[in-house]
């Protein structure tokens, strides 16, 4: 039997509808085999920001988080940024933070801190709390500083149920990041 256009039209249009509903209602995505997050397991990352800056050093806005293989915020872990009416312009020198994450900063940022080394971790969860698979993901940590030079390391890294230790390469301000995968 031979469709006419206006019926293979209507097909079509009901073909892209179901697969929009399913797309926003959660229905017909694949069931993953993916191993979640091993139970009591951390990523543990410390980071060195600006002490080896010259002159008079304005603190640092700093942006730590995970970020999936495609690129998208999973789990903000620290954002440090100084919020007033004056220095919002600064929010945007976090580039690659600020292009997802900007109508986060009432609720993920803190004061700034001084230039010196830090630590986060990192326990499988994303923002909303729901633990991730196991899998590659990538660490980013971002630095602006005002009259100093923008900062950025991103680095893939492969969770699995083994524990690992990985340094990073340094960028500008960031002065070193490491990470150590294992026990919480």
């Amino acid at each position: 039997m031979t469709d006419t256009r206006r019926s293979f039209l209507g097909k079509l249009a009901a073909t892209a509808g179901a697969l929009t509903l399913g797309r926003y209602a959660g229905a017909a995505v694949p069931a993953t085999t993916a191993k979640t997050w091993a139970s009591g397991m951390a990523l543990d990352i410390t980071f060195t920001v600006a002490t080896k800056a010259s002159g008079y050093i304005k603190r640092p806005f700093v942006a730590v988080y995970i970020e999936d293989a495609q690129g998208t915020t999973v789990r903000n872990l620290t954002v440090w940024l100084k919020q007033d009416r004056l220095n919002p312009r600064w929010l945007a020198e976090l580039t690659r933070w600020t292009r997802q994450n900007t109508d986060l900063v009432s609720t993920v940022s803190s004061a700034t801190r001084n230039p010196g080394t830090y630590a986060v971790s990192w326990d499988g969860k994303d923002d909303k709390g729901k633990v991730l698979a196991q899998g590659d993901y990538y660490v980013v940590v971002e630095t602006a500083r005002e009259h100093g030079p923008y900062s950025l390391v991103r680095e893939k890294v492969t969770v699995s149920a083994t524990t690992f230790k990985k340094a990073f390469a340094a960028n500008n301000d960031i002065e070193a990041v490491s990470v150590s995968f294992g026990k919480a």
